[in-house]
Order: C-alpha cells, then structure tokens, then sequence
C-alpha cells in the first residue's frame, strides 16, 4: 500500500527535525566545550592577576622602605599590617583566656 502524501511529508519533517537536533546537539557540545575552557582560562589569569598584585604591593613596600616610593603609600600599608597583627594578636589572648 503506497503512503499517503502527508504521511511522506509528515516522515520528511520529522527526519528534518532529528536531523536538526543533532546538528544542534553538537553545535551544544562544542560551545560547552569552548565555555569550560574559557572558564579555566579566567582561573588562569584571575590566579595571575592576584599573584601580580601581591608583587606590586611587595615593590610598594620595598620602595617606601628604602624611600625611593611613595613613603604615605609605605606607611599607610605598613599601619594596615600593624593593624593585622595586633588584630591577630588579641585573637590569639581572647583564645587563651
């Protein structure tokens, strides 16, 4: 028994649309696969930036210490790091007591 014209075009269609959904499945995996290594990337260089920052404060130190740099910048850094300490301090008595 031959089919139907809208049987046919009904089969037609749905072979369009499975092939479609895979055509867009893997279009889906590639670009997931491109945000996780964007991601990671963004961790790469966030994880920089951080271990940069910490260089610079270091030089911004060293330089108002040796008085080549900024000395207000010097010292206002070293107050914060007194501050941190006496922070740690008081923390350490309150455990003990």
């Amino acid at each position: 028994m031959p089919e139907s014209p809208v049987v046919k075009s009904v089969k037609e269609k749905v072979g369009l649309l499975i092939a479609d959904n895979r055509k867009l499945r893997e279009e889906l995996r590639k670009t997931v696969e491109h945000r996780d290594k964007l991601k990671a990337g963004n961790r790469e260089l966030e994880a920089e930036i951080a271990r940069l920052e910490k260089r610079i404060a270091v030089l911004e130190l060293k330089d108002g210490m040796t008085g080549t740099g900024d000395n207000k910048l010097a010292r206002a850094r070293v107050n914060r790091l007194m501050r941190e300490v006496d922070k740690c301090i008081a923390l350490l008595n309150r455990d003990q007591a």
